[in-house]
């Protein structure tokens, strides 16, 4: 993931019809072990595959995207096994036409030019990639993240860039009989936020990137505005070449339940 030192490299429109619906969340998955687990959340992906870490973690965040959507991170199956129990992450992202239109032939029936709703079904055929690619590395968990970042492709347009990102969400949560109850939370820093969807607040969980080295930062960031609107759960802190993330608060979490009215799809 990044802004950080890893990488160098809804108010859309009412014809969506998005509805969100606060749940309970469940716990993560977890994996038990005999080993005592230093008391340290980390987060984990495709920079890190040649160089996994040899500790084991009490918590952890594993990318299962390789920086860009539509890239699988290889190792995010071995990565999985250095924490007692973790979260997942995808990355997002909006390249514009013509890929949004090549790649998003659902759920919506999108005509001619119409970024926002080609937008909504890019983000969907994303979240769908990324659920299929926790599956394919064994990866289980209740907590989805959303790495949203401005070093990815947006387009210009804020309500496009939302739809996008709501839709990569429902890819993810599913529809029908194959429905993940899930807790849908956002990865992001504040410039970057608000550069790509402007002043949103969907109201989910965040995780705050600071871009800082301190775990002081990372303390202190606990209590900033957040820029979703949802409690900040997480803020990101680099050492030593490895993302850390200081814990602001444990709790039962709301999760984006995303539905279309049209269509019925849940």
């Amino acid at each position: 993931m990044r802004f950080s030192l890893k990488r160098l490299r809804l108010n859309t429109p009412q014809s969506l019809s998005l509805l969100i619906i606060p749940v309970l969340a469940a716990l993560s998955f977890s994996i038990y072990s005999n080993t005592e687990p230093i008391n340290a959340t980390i987060d984990l992906s495709w920079p890190n595959c040649s160089d996994i870490p040899d500790q084991f973690f009490r918590s952890a965040v594993i990318g299962v995207t390789g920086g860009l959507d539509f890239h699988p991170n290889l190792c995010a199956g071995n990565e999985m096994t250095v924490a007692s129990t973790y979260d997942i992450y995808s990355n997002t992202g909006n390249p514009g036409f013509p890929r949004i239109k090549q790649l998003g032939k659902k759920p919506l029936a999108c005509h001619g030019l119409e970024l926002v709703c080609y937008s909504f079904n890019y983000g969907y055929a994303a979240g769908r990639y990324a659920r299929i690619q926790a599956q394919y590395a064994g990866l289980h968990a209740t907590m989805w993240w959303l790495d949203v970042e401005a070093i990815n492709s947006w387009t210009n347009s804020i309500a496009a860039n939302r739809a996008d990102i709501e839709g990569t969400a429902l890819g993810i949560i599913g529809s029908g009989h194959h429905l993940l109850t899930v807790t849908i939370g956002i990865y992001s820093a504040i410039n970057q936020w608000r550069a790509i969807v402007g002043n949103w607040y969907p109201g989910t969980a965040l995780w705050l990137g600071t871009g800082d080295l301190s775990l002081e930062a990372a303390k202190s960031a606990c209590v900033t505005a957040s820029i979703t609107g949802g409690p900040i759960v997480l803020t990101q802190y680099t050492v030593a070449n490895l993302d850390y993330d200081y814990v602001c608060q444990n709790l039962s979490l709301r999760p984006l339940r995303l539905g279309l009215d049209e269509n019925g799809l849940l």
